[in-house]
């Protein structure tokens, strides 16, 4: 969908390139963050008992779901939960080091 004239996309493009590139990189991982944690938010919402590493396979899930192969997507999911559960698992066995769950 496109709701912007031509002429108004060409000076936000004026504006965007007359900022120094750190500026640029940095409006860019700030916007990329902030979706990511829109993103983040809708999925807890819709799941609002979801554990952080199921939050982790939803995440990956729909954000590249069209751009890799089911194979991988899978694998991926896999390891993610791998991941997690072993975090858990490590967390019940050394309960001194509560940092070890995240």
């Amino acid at each position: 969908m496109k709701d912007t004239s031509d002429h108004i996309s060409k000076k936000q493009l004026e504006i965007w390139l007359a900022k120094p590139i750190a500026e640029r990189f940095q409006l860019a991982m700030s916007t990329i963050d902030e979706i990511n944690k829109q993103t983040e938010t809708r999925i807890r919402e819709q799941n609002p008992n979801i554990s952080e590493g199921e939050l982790r396979v939803e995440f990956i899930r729909q954000n590249y779901k069209d751009d890799v192969t089911p194979q991988y997507l899978q694998e991926v999911i896999s390891w993610i939960r791998k991941k997690y559960q072993n975090r858990i698992t490590n967390a019940l066995t050394s309960p001194t080091d509560p940092a070890s769950i995240r």
